[in-house]
Formats: structure tokens, C-alpha cells, sequence
């Protein structure tokens, strides 16, 4: 049996095949919130492979017991780039430093 946070790490650990790169996880509340909307669109134009997982749907309740439960957020979106690092709602600035840190990579 798979534990809810064993498939929260499994889609966290997803990698960009082509690139080798981390490939952030942006758990959304769906279409209508915003915010979530805004993070996937930086996301984007600062060249963030990212993978994106609806909380609200039900296929996802492992996912949201791990955004609620385990890391103890209770609003959308949370964007999780590992295991220590993640936070939720809007975050430009947040999004700009992974974005440099990805870049100075080798």
C-alpha cells in the first residue's frame, strides 16, 4: 500500500528527462484561484519545468492530505521544489530566486 506521502515525493521527484532538472510541483486549487494561475504563468516565462497537480480533484486527495497534512498548508497554490524547500501562495519573489538557482547549475 502507498502511503499519501510516498506519492506527494513520487510527483516531487518528477524530472525534466530532457534537461536533468528538478521539475517543480505547484499544487493548485484549481482553474478559478488566481494566484495559482500566476504562479504557473511566471513559472513559465522564467523557464520553471514544472509539473502541475489540482488538489481539489478527487484522483488527488493523497496529494492534498500531503499539502494539508504533512507540510501544513492550508492555501493555494504550494510550490514544492524539494523536500526543504516550498511555500505557498504567490511568491515572485521565491519564484525568481529558483529560477537563478536552476540557472547557476551545471
Amino acid at each position: 500500500m502507498t502511503t499519501d506521502l510516498a506519492i506527494a515525493v513520487e510527483i516531487d521527484s518528477t524530472r525534466d528527462a530532457a534537461s536533468e532538472q528538478p521539475v517543480v510541483t505547484v499544487y493548485t486549487a484549481g482553474t478559478a484561484c488566481v494566484q495559482c494561475a500566476l504562479t504557473e504563468k511566471v513559472l513559465a516565462e522564467l523557464g520553471i519545468p514544472f509539473v502541475e497537480c489540482d488538489i481539489t480533484r478527487d484522483e488527488n486527495l493523497a496529494a492534498r492530505a500531503y499539502v494539508m497534512g504533512d507540510l501544513g498548508y492550508t492555501r493555494a497554490p504550494v510550490v514544492v521544489v524539494d523536500e526543504h524547500d516550498h511555500w505557498s501562495g504567490f511568491q515572485p519573489g521565491e519564484l525568481k530566486r529558483v529560477a537563478a538557482h536552476l540557472r547557476s547549475r551545471p
